[in-house]
């Protein structure tokens, strides 16, 4: 029988069922919860920790390798059933090691694609090109102390690059590729760098 309403003595409209909430499976991954995903497979039974060291010793600065975001992202990874996790010890202590389950392999295939999405093949996201773009609000002493700055820094990246490439290089030729296109795109930002100060005396 419907109940009645307090007031009216109406039948109570029915509720609206509770929509369960979407798990990592049921949901399109974020671009970086499918970089972490792709990262448990390529490095094995491995920890939150780890996968930080990793991406903090990157070249690239795309991706957050914080304990605040990566912790997290684990849990709702292995939530969402696409990675499984163990307890594992190192000397006195215990930490959890994940491993990327079937379904994650799946979502990890998905990701890599194709289809590819649009924003996989723009232009490469540049924070120097976005400051660059601005340049004319500078003066001419801070715009020479820019370029100056930007170039340093890009020899720096490319210093970084090249020992990415021995350190991983030669154990893995996809990452030898990715690490190859990151080489190609220093140089040639260095180059713009070079044009740039041509160009803006």
């Amino acid at each position: 029988m419907a109940s009645r309403g307090k007031k009216t003595g109406r039948p109570a409209p029915p509720r609206e069922p509770r929509r369960p909430r979407r798990s990592a499976r049921a949901r399109e991954l974020s671009e970086l919860e499918s970089f972490t995903l792709g990262l448990v497979w390529q490095l094995g039974p491995c920890s939150p920790y780890e996968i930080r060291r990793h991406m903090k010793g990157s070249p690239s600065t795309q991706w957050s390798a914080s304990a605040g975001a990566i912790y997290p992202l684990m849990r709702r990874l292995e939530k969402g059933g696409m990675v499984e996790s163990r307890p594992a010890r190192t000397g006195r202590r215990t930490r959890r090691e994940y491993t990327i389950s079937p379904a994650g392999e799946e979502a990890l295939r998905r990701w890599i694609g194709p289809p590819l999405p649009r924003e996989a093949v723009s232009v490469t996201y540049d924070p120097l090109r976005s400051r660059a773009r601005f340049l004319g609000a500078a003066t001419p002493t801070q715009r020479r102390a820019w370029l100056r700055d930007a170039e340093a820094a890009l020899d720096q990246v490319a210093e970084m690059v090249r020992a990415w490439q021995t350190e991983y290089g030669g154990e893995n030729p996809y990452l030898s590729l990715v690490t190859r296109n990151g080489e190609l795109e220093t140089e040639a930002r260095r180059r713009w760098i070079g044009e740039m100060a041509q160009k803006l005396g």
